[in-house]
């Protein structure tokens, strides 16, 4: 297969670089850049190389309290966590506002889903929510807690959902859990434990992929 590997920084791509010198698969690596306008833009030039399989491989904080920190997961679903409006204590999303379905393709509830993961059960399967400003501050944490139930937090996972489906491109999103959804300590972040453990699971999916999905 045609696999391209896409992560939002090049340290998230480190460990995969020299993996794959004995795979029957074609093999691409992409820095598609933090947050969701770098990421969507690139994603989308992406697709239009018809590439068989995109993986996304990055860090991501847990608002799950079961995830432990370093744990690597796949995303099942995806919503967009700062995209719409503000009242008072209450955020609406675009589906609030009216301004977009939440049952217009490629949405199915609102949310951006990917049928692929449940074909691999060796990880656990989560929710993901991007955002374009992780959260830091308890306000924050608590309303988008409370409005979409997230398990995981990121910067650049919906685009990969969102463009793949547009594009009827195979995708799947692995992320390493860093750190906590909490007010802001990197001393408390464990960065490159999440990504070594995240790439090796990266390694071992694609060392046991068939040749087609």
């Amino acid at each position: 297969m045609n696999i391209s590997i896409v992560a939002a920084t090049e340290m998230e791509l480190d460990l995969l670089r020299n993996s794959f010198c004995d795979t029957s698969h074609s093999i691409s690596f992409q820095v598609h850049g933090a947050g969701i306008l770098q990421a969507t833009y690139h994603l989308q030039k992406l697709c239009l190389q018809k590439p068989d399989l995109i993986i996304q491989c990055g860090i991501a904080g847990a608002y799950n309290g079961s995830l432990a920190i370093g744990e690597s997961v796949v995303v099942y679903s995806e919503h967009l966590g700062d995209t719409g409006a503000e009242d008072q204590d209450t955020i609406l999303d675009l589906f609030d506002i009216n301004l977009l379905d939440k049952h217009s393709f490629p949405f199915t509830e609102g949310y951006l889903l990917n049928e692929t993961v449940k074909q691999f059960s060796q990880l656990k399967v989560v929710n993901g929510l991007t955002v374009n400003m992780a959260s830091g501050n308890e306000q924050t944490i608590r309303l988008r807690q409370e409005k979409f139930h997230a398990d995981i937090e990121t910067m650049e996972g919906a685009c990969l959902h969102y463009v793949c489906l547009q594009e009827h491109i195979p995708f799947i999103q692995f992320r390493g859990i860093s750190n906590r959804v909490e007010p802001r300590d990197k001393s408390r972040w464990q960065i490159a434990d999440a990504l070594q453990h995240c790439q090796q699971e990266v390694i071992t999916f694609i060392h046991q992929l068939p040749t087609s999905l």
